[in-house]
């Protein structure tokens, strides 16, 4: 399964996000992850969420982050959720969103595990296979 929650700065992905992941982590029976652009939500999350600052591995681009999604779960088959906070800050100028989410959905097919992004933007720009497969 693959969410996609977007809007504009401060209308509160951030704390969907969150939210969400608290709600999953009761309820699951592996690992789950959070990648963001910083620390921050350190404090916020839960001790069983692994937190990734992605800033500290010089990640840019859509096809390198899907590497290092890749890469993860290949260390660990027990993921069962990934959120990712700020996916336009790592996705560059021309973002591949379609075939970025392509590969991801076949990832979440094959594996099993729920894919939850959050990425800023004007509402009214959201591309339309978007809307159709995984806007929340």
């Amino acid at each position: 399964m693959i969410k996609v929650i977007f809007g504009t700065k401060g209308v509160g992905k951030t704390r969907y996000l969150i939210e969400d992941v608290h709600h999953i982590i009761n309820d699951c029976k592996g690992h789950v992850v959070f990648i963001d652009t910083g620390n921050e939500l350190l404090t916020e999350l839960r001790h069983e969420v692994r937190l990734i600052n992605i800033n500290e591995f010089s990640i840019k681009g859509l096809n390198v982050f899907y590497g290092f999604i890749s890469g993860l779960i290949a260390s660990n088959y027990d993921i069962v959720a990934l959120y990712v906070d700020r996916l336009d800050q790592v996705a560059g100028s021309e973002p591949q969103y379609e075939v970025f989410f392509n590969k991801i959905k076949n990832l979440s097919d094959k594996y099993n595990i729920r894919f939850v992004f959050s990425t800023s933007g004007n509402i009214k720009d959201i591309p339309d296979y978007v809307k159709k497969e995984y806007a929340v």
